[in-house]
């Protein structure tokens, strides 16, 4: 009797493997159960793609100053500043009352151009009468570059000369009433040559004018 009290209290291997299975189930439900946590969770947003980086100051189509001319004809003066200074045309924005807009360049300059308008009161320098700027403007050869803008329009308001701070210059009026002294650099004298190639120029451009007085006073003279 007791050796078969043994026997049942026991437990077959049997029992033992049926009691290790939920054990197993259990660990490999874990796993599953980290999945479904997973793909429950929200996804993260992507990456959002970086702007591109805006200049403040527009270096790349502009430099510190840019001016803005009002003339009679965009399109008229575009042509002109194209022919007689060997600007670039960057563009033209027309409308339909005509061109509104123009952008010419010369090397690392942008001229900008407008419609005169008297509603606006922007007004070209014919319409003014006058005007207090003047363009200076460095090109490689005045001399032709001088006869380029006569030919193309220009009127001339003071004939090429070689002047006291080393560039050689000549100005002229342009169709809209726009001062332009057009130079070449030539040299770069020292303070005391230019004082006294300015001392020089003046009493020359005084006794020219003395001269000038007195010729026409002896022509009156003669009537």
């Amino acid at each position: 009797m007791a050796k078969a009290a043994k026997k049942k209290s026991k437990p077959s291997k049997k029992a033992a493997r049926v009691t290790a299975k939920p054990k197993a189930a259990a660990k490999s439900a874990k796993p599953a159960k980290k999945k479904a946590a997973k793909a429950a969770s929200p996804s993260r947003p992507a990456a959002r793609k970086t702007a591109p980086k805006i200049d403040p100051l527009n270096r790349k189509n502009y430099g510190a100053l840019t001016p803005m001319l009002a003339v009679s004809d965009v399109r008229r003066a575009a042509d002109f500043y194209t022919r007689a200074f060997g600007f670039k045309s960057r563009g033209i924005m027309d409308s339909p009352q005509g061109a509104i807009h123009a952008e010419l360049r010369l090397r690392d300059t942008t001229l900008m151009l407008s419609p005169e308008s008297r509603q606006q009161n922007n007004l070209s320098a014919n319409s003014i009468g006058n005007t207090p700027a003047t363009f200076y403007i460095l090109v490689d050869d005045v001399d032709s570059t001088f006869t380029n803008a006569v030919a193309a329009g220009a009127k001339v308001t003071m004939p090429v000369m070689d002047m006291f701070w080393g560039d050689r210059c000549g100005q002229v009026s342009d169709p809209d009433g726009n001062k332009w002294m057009i130079a070449t650099h030539k040299a770069e004298p020292t303070e005391a040559e230019m004082a006294a190639a300015m001392k020089q120029m003046m009493e020359a451009s005084q006794t020219g004018s003395q001269n000038a007085s007195a010729a026409t006073a002896g022509a009156e003279s003669e009537y």
